[in-house]
């Protein structure tokens, strides 16, 4: 919108179609096949149609089987995809993707309470519609943007059209029953040609930048551990930690947000239930570059809710949801626009939700 004018209309229609078939067990193997369709058509018009219009045709087919052995599941998937994506100007090319991707997870019941799953998966990625062929001034995240193809034009280097390709490792722990339970995992990834936007250049708040591939790992931590105290009370404390950069000390990944430590405490009595929660997201200062520090903050988080029952197997609640309860100004490290729009400061919802 230019005032109260529509400067440029962005529309996208589209289609998904899927079938799945689950069949019988096969020598202990119980799973799922099936198949999916989709067609996307997007256009955009008006002055600040930084898109070209696009034809997007995506099938797939995928299989998912589980086998039990002993206190172990195994558990194994598959999904070939084939991907067109089809601009509406003969100016730039049509794109053909075909990725594949494959993952095996075993999960070990260790007893009734404990459980270990480790998972191995090869995943690939299509390139999107925007980082294909993005060419303009994206108001929206203060950009002008350039995509793997229509840089072509502009740049001596053939920017890569290969898929996104990661190999990762997973390694949950978790306990389900008793009065304290946690879920706490580890992971590793690996990517080929990871696709991200990289800065060019920067004018004060304004950034050029171009999508590209680069070799990259992320590692990380999350997990969560809950105490019942009572029937009705119980407290958690969670976080999650992410490091990533690219292969052969080449540096920091841009926009990469920083560790997360809380603790959340909820009660029930009668029909009100009652839920809050603090966390603190650390400074990030591994960053990359024409990026800046982004300062640690502290959030703070309340519902208060009330059950009706409507019989019938029918009920209603009413609640009151409150959001950055301290108006504490905060900023998210992974936004282009980080400094010229903070997140959200104190706010309260009141609401009401039924279910039938």
């Amino acid at each position: 919108m230019e005032g109260d004018e529509v400067a440029t209309t962005f529309r996208n229609k589209a289609y998904d179609l899927r079938f799945e078939l689950t069949h019988k067990p096969i020598g202990g193997l119980r799973g799922v096949f099936g198949v999916q369709h989709s067609q996307s058509d997007f256009e955009a018009v008006g002055e600040e149609a930084f898109l070209i219009d696009t034809k997007t045709k995506n099938t797939a087919i995928f299989l998912m089987e589980t086998l039990p052995v002993g206190p172990v599941r195994l558990e194994l998937a598959a999904r070939q995809e084939w991907q067109d994506v089809t601009p509406a100007t003969e100016l730039y090319p049509s794109v053909r993707h075909d990725p594949f991707s494959a993952s095996a997870a075993a999960v070990w019941d260790v007893n009734d309470d404990y459980s270990v799953a480790l998972s191995l998966a090869r995943s690939q990625r299509a390139p999107s519609v925007q980082e294909l062929y993005a060419n303009g001034v994206h108001l929206a995240t203060n950009t002008y943007e350039i995509g793997l193809i229509t840089g072509n034009a502009r740049f001596a280097e053939k920017a890569s059209l290969d898929e996104e390709t990661s190999k990762s490792v997973n390694l949950t722990l978790r306990k389900t029953r008793g009065p304290t339970t946690f879920t706490i995992g580890a992971y590793h990834q690996n990517f080929d040609n990871y696709l991200y936007a990289q800065t060019l250049d920067q004018f004060e708040d304004f950034r050029l930048i171009r999508y590209v591939g680069a070799g990259a790992t992320f590692t990380g931590v999350d997990g969560e551990v809950r105490h019942r105290f009572t029937p009705q009370f119980a407290a958690s404390v969670f976080g999650d930690y992410v490091r990533a950069k690219f292969k052969d000390d080449l540096g920091n990944l841009p926009r990469i947000p920083a560790g997360r430590l809380g603790a959340r405490a909820d009660a029930h009595v009668g029909g009100f239930t009652a839920d809050a929660e603090y966390y603190h997201v650390f400074e990030q200062g591994k960053i990359a570059s024409f990026e800046t520090r982004t300062p640690s903050y502290d959030m703070v988080n309340a519902t208060v809710a009330y059950r009706l029952d409507l019989g019938a197997r029918r009920s209603a609640e009413l609640f009151v949801r409150g959001s950055n309860l301290t108006d504490t100004l905060a900023f998210n490290h992974a936004s282009f626009i980080k400094d010229a729009s903070p997140l959200r400061g104190r706010n309260v919802v009141f609401g009401l939700r039924t279910s039938f």
